[in-house]
């Protein structure tokens, strides 16, 4: 616990993850350290028994935001949509301070069960990335309605049986 203090490996309103608590530090003494989580929970925590402490405050962090697509999109036109919308987003003024870097689209993610998902990521000033993802997920809405590209929804086939015991077929409906 004092190695924390004299490292200075984090300090009042820094965000740390230490384990069985996240949130904004309070107070440090020698003995504890007074955290509280976004519910507005008051966590004590004693520095001894802190074994790994995840400082979320210091010199920058990183927004990451997944979006999905549906299998029916044309993948680089959603990928270019999505660019110039965070592009958009770091040229605003009211976002200067809080993004550091140009947006970075890493690609393809995930091929899920209902869409395709890609990331993207942007680096923003500490305890920044929570505000601009969200920011940057309302603008991508906002885009994605004006260029016609669908967000995945819930994808599934039914089969139908029509006696105990027998074949599963697929309905009429379906194989259309």
């Amino acid at each position: 616990g004092i190695f924390m203090l004299i490292e200075d490996q984090y300090g009042v309103g820094d965000v740390i993850d230490a384990g069985p608590a996240v949130g904004t530090v309070e107070s440090i003494s020698l003995r504890s350290t007074r955290l509280r989580d976004v519910n507005g929970t008051v966590w004590h925590l004693p520095n001894g028994q802190i074994e790994r402490v995840g400082n979320r405050s210091q010199q920058w962090a990183r927004a990451v935001l997944d979006v999905g697509v549906s299998y029916q999109t044309d993948l680089a036109h959603a990928t270019d949509v999505i660019r110039q919308t965070a592009q958009s987003m770091c040229d605003d003024p009211a976002y200067a301070d809080s993004i550091l870097s140009e947006p970075e689209v890493w690609g393809v993610e995930d091929l899920g069960a209902d869409g395709v998902t890609i990331r993207i990521v942007m680096k923003t000033a500490p305890n920044e990335q929570l505000k601009v993802t969200r920011e940057l997920r309302a603008r991508i809405k906002k885009a994605f309605d004006e260029a016609g590209i669908e967000i995945p929804f819930a994808q599934r086939t039914i089969w139908h049986r029509s006696a105990e015991g027998s074949v599963a077929v697929l309905p009429d409906t379906a194989r259309e």
